[in-house]
């Protein structure tokens, strides 16, 4: 518990997961199984469940397939933030479909109530409903969902782009810029951005921020293995 903590700030909710969340069936038989979904917990500001938009029932892959190629080491909140608007909260679980990895956004904000907003979502890298691994768009063992942020103004101005890490895709790493598609409930990939030297973990961490103040978000990624020979 507490491999990420993220806050909406003061007055507000807080996240926190535990990624190596077990559920385990037929303990002590034959036919006893370990599934590490994860599971993330959302509080109030005291970190105490208060009412009921909290709670540790965000565990989206417990209940579907299982194995390491489908759900059965999904990590779920090895990576969990709130969007900058509070609208959203997104996870990521890195281990989905042999470690491919997905990102999934849910509402998670009262004032979409007060809005008369009352189904938004969720969406999901590969699909709420579908489970399509060939959606994710990138391969075996790469980790998506390994980091996360959002913003307005890196694709559009007006829309909000979802930013995540994937730090052993292709055995350099990468960052995937993913959309929300309203009709499929699907994220989709706007761009890839390819990490740079084999092993450098690109897109082990991300950040969402104008650092020119040009009204335009910048993306800031990190590449802890990242080294030149000449430098």
């Amino acid at each position: 518990m507490g491999v990420t903590v993220q806050s909406q700030g003061p007055g507000g909710k807080v996240v926190t997961c535990a990624h190596r969340y077990e559920k385990r069936q037929h303990v002590n038989t034959k036919q006893e199984s370990r599934d590490i979904f994860g599971r993330c917990y959302v509080l109030s500001q005291n970190l105490r469940i208060e009412d009921d938009m909290d709670g540790g029932d965000w565990s989206f892959c417990d209940g579907r397939l299982r194995g390491h190629e489908k759900f059965g080491s999904c990590q779920q909140g090895v990576a969990a933030t709130f969007t900058k608007d509070f609208h959203y909260i997104v996870f990521g679980a890195p281990g989905t479909y042999n470690w491919k990895g997905i990102v999934r956004v849910e509402q998670k904000n009262n004032t979409f109530f007060d809005m008369n907003i009352f189904e938004d979502g969720p969406y999901e890298v590969g699909g709420e409903t579908e489970h399509d691994e060939s959606l994710v768009p990138v391969p075996a063992n790469s980790y998506l969902g390994f980091s996360l942020d959002s913003g307005k103004g890196i694709v559009s101005k007006d829309e909000i782009t979802f930013v995540s890490g994937a730090p052993r895709a292709n055995h350099s790493g990468a960052v995937v810029l993913l959309k929300r598609d309203m009709k499929s409930a699907h994220l989709l990939p706007e761009h890839i951005f390819d990490g740079e030297g084999l092993a450098s973990s690109f897109g082990y961490d991300v950040a969402v921020v104008d650092l020119n103040k040009d009204g335009w978000q910048d993306i800031v990624i990190g590449a802890p293995q990242y080294f030149d020979r000449d430098g």
